[in-house]
């Protein structure tokens, strides 16, 4: 599976994974999955993305350094909704120019 399948799941179907639209919700059960994963032995393909992305939305944000994804996105948006629906979209963007 790749972190992208994991990804999109979530984004169509919120509620099943975080309960509510949080981006503190999606970056815990990011982090629980991908443990979950490692403790059995299974790495999730495209799972260095993850760490490209944080570091091209601290650049696209203009945070020299990092805070984590979730603070950064949310730093930047009205709403922990707002910040949940917006990591998906800038995923999507940051996704295209990977290509």
């Amino acid at each position: 599976m790749s972190i992208y399948d994991l990804l999109e799941l979530i984004s169509r179907k919120p509620g099943f994974y975080t309960i509510e639209r949080s981006i503190y919700r999606l970056d815990s059960f990011i982090a629980g999955a991908d443990l979950g994963f490692t403790k059995c032995g299974f790495v999730m393909r495209d799972h260095d993305d993850l760490r490209k992305f944080n570091e091209w939305v601290a650049r696209r944000f203009g945070f020299n350094g990092t805070s984590g994804v979730a603070n950064m996105i949310r730093y930047k948006s009205t709403s922990d909704a707002d910040a949940f629906d917006q990591y998906f979209i800038l995923l999507d963007e940051f996704r295209k120019e990977l290509a």
